[in-house]
């Protein structure tokens, strides 16, 4: 015969058999559950991505290897300055998003998420995310215009930051559009930026 009902839980339990109720109790067993659950959680990841980046294990855990850009810095193609810079980007660029309700981009299903657009407009803030947003692709072009032409600054910005695609001939293009947004942001020292 085999057995029956659910497996028996760890954690102290009572004389009847039952799990403990008093707070240090609870507190306890949930806290245990939650990290074998987080431990499950993190492991496909870190597994992929010490699989695919050939990463050290002690590095998997880093969020910054999950983006291109992230890899750069942590292989260190760009500053801690540049990749702050492109995340106020990518915040800037999903700010402008929202404000003009461009569709999402494609990506995991959330079964958890809300549908449909909420019912109010706030148009004060939609006016400073595209404000945000035309002052972030001015302060690109007028660094386009200093290299009289020569690369594709905003082209490397949508696909290396935007999009996450990963591009190895576009680093330099997307050094020097970092640049120019970690001065117009006002990340860092300036001249540690431009190097």
């Amino acid at each position: 015969m085999g057995k029956r009902g659910p497996a028996r839980q760890a954690g102290r339990r009572d004389a009847s058999g039952h799990h403990s109720r008093k707070k240090a109790d609870i507190t306890k067993r949930l806290a245990g559950n939650l990290d074998l659950t987080e431990r499950d959680a993190l492991r496909v990841g870190v597994e992929a991505r010490h699989r695919v980046f050939g990463a050290l294990p002690e590095q998997c855990r880093d969020q910054r290897l999950g983006s291109f850009v992230g890899r750069l810095s942590m292989a260190g193609e760009l500053t801690d300055g540049q990749y702050e810079a492109a995340m106020q980007y990518l915040g800037v660029y999903h700010a402008m998003a929202a404000a003009v309700d461009a569709p999402r981009q494609p990506g995991a299903v959330n079964l958890n998420a809300t549908k449909g657009a909420a019912n109010y407009e706030d148009i004060e803030r939609s006016r400073r995310a595209m404000a945000a947003w035309r002052a972030a692709q001015d302060a690109v072009q007028r660094r386009q215009n200093e290299l009289r032409g020569q690369g594709a600054l905003i082209a490397a910005l949508r696909s290396c930051v935007i999009e996450d695609r990963e591009f190895p001939h576009m680093v330099e293009w997307l050094r020097q559009a970092l640049i120019a947004l970690a001065a117009h942001f006002q990340i860092g020292d300036k001249r540690r930026n431009a190097a």
